[in-house]
């Protein structure tokens, strides 16, 4: 086997492989001892079936297994041989295959960039840390307070009003057909919350105790549920209670109850102590950020298109959003849509092109990845998905799943390593 590497840029190469006559004619009449023994021909015994007749049935058949196999099994010879590693598959074109000639293909394949990072060692960054006001503490509070609130029947009217919490039962429709985790026997809603999309609020005011109706929501493309985005489901509601919520006296009692605090200035305490280490956990993060931006600003690369596509995918995946606007999108919803796209876009490029160089960063540190912390990293996405558990598992037993986790490892590394070597300013904002 004859094998030639191309340059086509720093992440691109073209491999030109070349068989010789007698490889393809061994592989094709390998084939075609296994399909004589396996072919069932009427007139023919098993077994005892003509060549010249096999190939008047088969050869198209044999022929393009043949050169598939022989293809994908040079591909991998190459790319080992020359430590090639492809990011994606290749496009494949191959010439005409003649016995006589041998098979000869090229194969254009994307790689991660080969660079030297630098300028990482010194960085300046400023982080900020929000200080903590006594209105955020006032509303953290608030928050807490609001969700410990009961229901309590409205005595005074039986007219579903702005600001009421109204018990419903419902379910979704969409073409005539049910939607799955649109219904409920039972659910309190609070008037005006925008718990649904609009005008779901607006249709329940002015209806009365044991009313029923329909309710018409038109939901956004980027909706997380794929079944009912960008359509207009139909929900057939009934009132079946009006009420009002009933709030917890805000004072000492409210604190050993619901805080696990002896008081409500102790529980002002705890609340203060668990905003300010969110504030320094959001601090470092922005520097962290900050940090990777200067990185990529000092050591600009080039990123295979095949990686940008795949994490582009995956934040269209996890947002819900279509990989196209649907044809039937108006002209305002289109262009949002555009919009959005374009930029998930440009943060896939980002995100990976600070994967990539903090991947060498971790290289040239020498920051390794034990299968230890592997496990332990895997143990801990099982721990969080009971549902999908056995499924997740089954991926992550694959050296491809192990591998990325030791890649975002790496990176974890990395960063921590730069962070640490960065020289830091602290500034509280007032």
């Amino acid at each position: 086997m004859q094998i030639t590497v191309e340059d086509l840029s720093p992440i691109k190469k073209k491999i030109g492989v070349e068989l010789p006559p007698e490889e393809v004619r061994a592989e094709i009449e390998q084939a075609y001892r296994g399909l004589q023994q396996r072919a069932r021909i009427k007139g023919f015994r098993p077994g005892r079936v003509p060549r010249a007749v096999l190939e008047r049935y088969y050869g198209e058949q044999v022929r393009s297994e043949v050169i598939g196999k022989l293809i994908q099994d040079s591909y991998l010879r190459a790319l080992e041989e020359h430590h090639l590693h492809a990011v994606a598959r290749p496009e494949i074109v191959a010439d005409e295959v003649k016995p006589e000639a041998g098979l000869r293909y090229s194969a254009t394949i994307e790689i991660k960039p080969t660079f030297d990072v630098t300028s990482y060692d010194d960085l300046e960054v400023e982080r900020k840390v929000a200080p903590v006001s006594e209105e955020a503490i006032d509303a953290q509070i608030e928050r807490f307070r609001q969700s410990l609130a009961q229901f309590a029947r409205r005595e005074d009217r039986d007219v579903v009003e702005h600001g009421d919490l109204v018990e419903i039962g419902y379910t979704g429709v969409v073409d005539g057909r049910a939607v799955a985790g649109a219904s409920a026997q039972s659910r309190v809603v609070e008037v005006g919350a925008g718990t649904f999309p609009p005008p779901f609020d607006e249709k329940l005011v002015g209806l009365k105790r044991g009313d029923s109706t329909h309710i018409e929501v038109a939901y956004p493309a980027q909706h997380h549920a794929r079944e009912i985005a960008g359509k207009r489901v139909t929900f057939r509601v009934e009132v079946k209670e009006i009420g009002r919520k009933e709030l917890p006296a805000l004072d000492d009692e409210f604190a050993k109850d619901h805080g696990e605090c002896g008081s409500l200035a102790e529980l002002r305490d705890k609340v203060r102590g668990a905003l300010e280490s969110a504030a320094a956990r959001e601090a470092d993060d922005a520097m962290r950020a900050a940090l990777v931006r200067t990185l990529l600003e000092r050591n600009p690369i080039a990123v295979p298109e095949a990686l940008v596509e795949r994490r582009f995918d995956a934040m269209l995946h996890d947002l819900g959003l279509p990989e196209t606007t649907p044809s039937d999108a108006d002209p305002e919803r289109a262009a949002q849509l555009d919009a959005l796209r374009a930029e998930l876009r440009q943060r896939a490029r980002e995100s990976v092109q600070s994967a990539l160089v903090l991947e060498r960063v971790a290289a040239q540190e020498h920051l390794e990845v034990t299968d230890a912390e592997i496990d332990e990293r895997v143990a801990e996405a099982l721990r969080g998905a009971a549902r999908e558990r056995e499924r997740l598992a089954e991926i992550y037993r694959t050296p491809e799943a192990r591998r990325e986790v030791r890649e975002r490892i790496a990176q974890e590394k990395a960063l921590d390593w730069i962070a640490g070597h960065a020289r830091v300013t602290s500034d509280a904002q007032n």
